[in-house]
């Protein structure tokens, strides 16, 4: 009986025992011995919990067989059995990982968890690899609201950068540089052609002087919030680029190297000899052209010239490195030589690079450092030009020559067309020698030294030197030379950068909260110097630029120039943490600039945001699957002061010669007037958005809404002629660009032999000029036989394309009544919007726009073992664009030249009546040489790019004493692109300009095929 008594009271006593609630009580503290304030305390299976309180202690009620579960942003989580105990204290270890997640922001650094801001890291091993000659190409389709284009696809190109939409019309579209702290100028210093040469109208990309692989990360800052901390120079975006630092530890010396050819991938499809001869021919049986251009025969089987000017290049990039260091002394040097030869023969950039960085750190005392880079870069350029006819350049005229003739003639000379007035194509590649040599060296030095452990005031003194040397030759065997004798151009340019800064830095932990306040000031001095001369009539024209003084000193020409700006600036920012749930940042500059008027010297830029940590909110215990829920929001103010020096003032320029006397004397005339009013533009954005985390992070990402309005726009205004002036630079008229941006990151696998991330970002974008003041209509861009193509004027986008709407093409048995204009089958059928039975300037009207409707990017990274294979895409969505190229063949200036065979051979004949492409028998029927501006001409350029595939396998180095790391890869970089485009590339601007986009003359898109090494012992 007794022993049935003592199991009932076990089995009725040991459930109570169970299920009792323990009052636990305990200190939570860091793996360094700190008591932590705000850890979040649950008790598992339950929403029931706590946090620790200024002195990490904390108390809570569980099941004596519950379990506790301890999480800290920044330290590993931890749970805990309580086993009946009422006394618990926790030491929480600190997540490496996190603590890494550091994003460089403007003049400081800030936990990628904390920020208020909008702003995108890429990391070194997320760049785009490849054939990459500069950091903007390695960044193409990475970061949701940056639309990156190459302008030119010649070695060295200059890129088109888009941070959240263009917003002006006359200064400058481009984010600001930061690398390593320091504003880099990048502005072009010599200009891009000479004398009787037609060089690129996009200057080569300064940033080329960066090697991409000293990059360690890049940090896109795209919200005023972010931005305003840069004033006056942050509305179009900043770009921050951080550069690889040492490591303490033993000497580690590294080798990455590729080589790799490039092939054109897609030439443009002109009519071939046969197809050229019988088109034609046929235009003449129609009544189009001069019997006497008739084509009687091919000779030799006729030529492709577009063969003869290109090339299989061969690139290749080797970089060496070197890094270590001790416990507070560290260092980083690398040495790289980049080579691209040019799909055109005779264009190529060849770079060597030196970089040095070294930094000194005693124990949070006094920090010290020095980042130098140093480049000499030799750039070799074709003739590629904007030019027609004589001054075509090799593409224009490989393009446009006669088929039908051979490429030499019998004795060896160049065949020049009878009925073409440009050059031999291979004639302007062999007499036309234009080459550059660059040397630039930009870098900074600083000293930080901590008064308090929270308080540190730093100075920091930075440099940027770019000094340029261009020389063209043209033999007097080309058409451009044979008149003079051979021409001959030098042109120098020299940019000197440099800027002195001071910051006092407080960052102070409370026991609930964190702050952190910056108060700086900086001053900036900028300076330009050029040079220009030319020559003719040589009679030793081997000498080329080298005896430029041996021409005819009757056809000299020099000019020279000389400009400066400075800047000073006022700073400070706030950063508060409460409780590690709510953030805020606040900041404001003012920035004084010696390029704006008198009465607007200063401008003032503040912004504000604030930041909700939801996932850390009590409430949100029991959503174990959200690792990350930050709601943000800011708004602030930022400016655009890239524009020329000196447009305040009144300026005078050299004027005629006049007698007095039995002498002549040079005389200096009044050139601009002065605006003593003219001040920044100002740009207001509003950003909203959240970045959110699934499922232990293995999904992330964020979402973005933005406003943001610019105003005050620099724009020239023309001026009556009776004041003795043409126009005036003044502000006026605004300019909004808003969407949305969404970057997503899905590890699909984790294992240990196998990994899969697939990321992508899409973003949009609406542009809309609301208003350009008083003046009308802006109509510009015109350029060689293209009359001005593209219109600014409020309710549409930027330079949106003004031309014709065709709506088809004349047939037999149309009513011809409804026009006066001299038409017949065959046709072009231009829409008459005024009902004026003529077509003219006044039935021009917005036909499409230069800003895409979306963009996005995809890439995919698979790891199996020691494989991996990478694949980035890209694409741009609603975007038109002017083929130029199209338009000249549509309606040439001159019938004997070649076209674009698509709408030749599918051209409108009496027995084909297609009402799409006209009969080219009278293209300028109707509308003039306005009529080049079309819907047939503005195309849509949206495109998808398989941009590159990397396939690598790391060789196991464990049994290999000398290696660290050993490993190898194939590449290949634009394998398709999927357009319904007819130029070679529909991502191509010859135009140099952000928004009025148009394709003539293009550089060919490279296909690129490579092997890569990359080794460290």
């Amino acid at each position: 009986m007794n022993k049935l008594k003592l199991l009932f009271l076990v089995l009725f006593i040991l459930p109570l025992a169970l299920f009792a609630q323990n009052k636990i009580t305990g200190v939570v503290k860091s793996d360094a011995g700190e008591q932590l304030p705000g850890v979040t305390i649950i008790v598992e299976g339950t929403t029931q919990g706590t946090t620790t309180n200024f002195n990490g202690e904390y108390s809570i009620t569980a099941p004596a067989n519950g379990n506790l579960m301890f999480s800290f942003i920044g330290y590993l989580s931890q749970t805990v059995p309580v086993n009946g105990q009422s006394a618990i204290n926790v030491i929480l270890q600190q997540d490496i990982e996190e603590l890494e997640q550091v994003v460089v922001i403007g003049y400081g650094t800030v936990k990628k968890s904390d920020l208020t801001g909008s702003v995108t890291s890429v990391k070194a091993d997320e760049l785009n690899p490849g054939a990459n000659a500069s950091v903007e190409q390695a960044l193409q389709g990475r970061v949701a609201g940056v639309q990156i284009s190459q302008k030119s696809n010649e070695p060295g190109g200059g890129l088109s950068i888009s941070i959240r939409g263009s917003g002006s019309i006359q200064a400058g579209n481009e984010p600001l540089y930061v690398i390593d702290g320091i504003i880099v100028n990048n502005g072009s210093v010599a200009g891009t052609g000479g004398v009787g040469f037609t060089g690129n109208q996009n200057p080569r990309n300064p940033l080329n002087s960066l090697n991409p692989s000293d990059i360690a990360s890049l940090e896109i800052l795209k919200d005023a919030s972010a931005t305003a901390i840069y004033g006056s120079r942050g509305s179009n975006g900043v770009v921050i680029i951080t550069t690889k630092k040492g490591k303490e530890g033993k000497l580690r010396v590294g080798y990455d190297g590729y080589y790799g050819i490039q092939q054109v991938y897609k030439p443009l499809d002109v009519l071939i000899a046969q197809e050229y001869k019988d088109v034609l021919n046929s235009i003449i049986d129609l009544g189009g052209g001069d019997e006497l251009q008739r084509i009687d025969q091919i000779e030799g089987g006729g030529t492709d010239w577009q063969d003869l000017i290109y090339r299989t290049a061969r690139t290749q990039n080797h970089n060496i490195t070197m890094s270590g260091g001790s416990n507070n002394l560290t260092y980083f040097t690398s040495i790289n030589y980049f080579e691209q030869e040019g799909l055109v023969k005779g264009s190529a950039i060849d770079r060597y690079n030196m970089r040095f960085n070294l930094a000194y750190d005693e124990n949070k005392k006094l920090r010290a450092g020095v980042s130098f880079n140093g480049s000499y870069i030799h750039d070799d350029f074709a003739s590629t030009g904007l030019g027609i006819n004589e001054n075509g350049g090799a593409i224009y005229t490989a393009v446009n020559y006669d088929p039908v003739i051979p490429s030499y003639n019998e004795d060896g000379s160049y065949r020049k067309s009878e009925f073409f007035v440009g050059d031999n194509p291979l004639a302007i590649l062999d007499g036309e020698d234009a080459t550059a040599e660059t040397f630039r060296f930009f870098g900074n030095t600083y000293l930080e030294y901590f008064i308090l452990p929270e308080l540190s005031a730093q100075v920091k003194l930075g440099g940027d030197v770019q000094d340029v040397r261009r020389n063209i030759f043209i033999q007097p065997f080309t058409v451009s030379g044979a008149g003079t004798g051979g021409i001959a151009s030098i042109q120098t340019g020299r940019k000197d950068y440099v800027s002195a800064e001071g910051t006092i830095n407080y960052t102070k932990e409370f026991e609930q909260s964190r702050l952190n306040a910056l108060l700086g000031t900086t001053y900036e001095y900028f300076q330009t110097k050029t040079f220009a001369g030319d020559g003719r009539g040589y009679a030793l024209p081997d000498l080329g630029t080298n005896a430029i003084g041996s021409g005819d000193p009757l056809l000299n020409n020099l000019g020279s120039g000389r400009t400066q700006a400075k800047f000073i600036s006022y700073l400070t920012r706030v950063n508060y943490s409460l409780m590690d749930k709510y953030l805020i940042t606040a900041s404001i500059r003012a920035d004084g600039s010696s390029r704006f008027g008198e009465n607007n010297k200063f401008g003032y830029f503040p912004s504000a945001a604030i930041a909700w940590k939801m996932h850390n909110e009590i409430f949100m215990a029991d959503a174990g699957w959200l690792s990350e829920l930050k709601p943000r929001f800011s708004i602030g103010s930022t400016g655009n002061a890239t524009i020329g020096n000196e447009l305040t003032y009144q300026t005078f320029s050299t004027g005629s010669q006049v007698p007095f006397g039995d002498s002549y004397y040079s005389t200096i005339t009044p050139s601009r007037i002065a605006n003593p009013d003219l001040t920044w533009e100002k740009a207001v954005q509003i950003d909203v958005g959240f970045d959110f985390g699934i499922l232990e992070n293995r999904l992330t990402g964020s979402f973005d809404y933005f406003n943001k309005e610019t105003t005050d726009l620099l724009v020239y205004i023309p001026q009556p002629l009776n004041t003795g002036f043409s126009g005036q630079v003044q502000n006026m008229g605004g300019v909004r660009n808003q969407g949305f941006e969404l970057s997503l990151s899905w590890d699909i696998i984790r294992s240990n032999d196998l990994y899969w991330n697939l990321a992508g970002n899409i973003s949009t974008l609406k542009n809309e000029v609301l208003n350009i003041g008083d003046r009308g209509d802006i109509i510009r861009g015109g350029l060689s036989q293209i009359p001005d193509f593209s219109i600014i004027t409020p309710g549409e986008a930027l330079d949106s394309y003004y031309g014709y709407i065709v709506d088809g093409i004349w047939q037999e048995g149309d009513d011809f009544s409804v026009t006066n204009d001299n038409v017949q089958p065959g046709d072009l059928k231009f829409r008459d919007l005024n009902d004026d039975k003529t077509i003219n300037a006044e039935d021009r009207t917005i036909i499409g726009k230069p800003i895409p409707d979306f963009t996005w990017g995809l890439t995919s990274n698979l790891q199996f073992k020691n494989f991996s294979l990478d694949i980035v895409m890209q694409g741009v969505q609603g975007i038109d664009k002017l083929n130029a190229n199209l338009a000249n063949s549509m309606f040439p200036n001159n019938f004997r030249q070649n076209r674009i065979a698509e709408p030749l051979l599918n051209r409108w004949t009496p027995s084909n009546p297609s009402n799409k492409y006209p009969s080219f028998v009278n293209p300028l029927a109707s509308g003039g040489t306005t009529a080049l501006i079309n819907t047939i001409t503005v195309e849509d350029a949206s495109y998808i790019r398989l941009q590159s595939v990397r396939l690598g396998y790391d060789v196991p180095v464990e049994n290999i004493s000398v290696f660290n790391k050993l490993a190898i890869y194939v590449l290949a970089q634009n394998l398709f692109t999927v357009t319904n485009y007819l130029g070679t590339d529909p991502g191509a601007n010859a135009s140099g300009s952000n928004t009025a986009a148009i394709d003539f003359n293009a550089y060919p898109l490279p296909r690129t095929y490579m092997v890569g090494l990359n080794v460290e012992f």
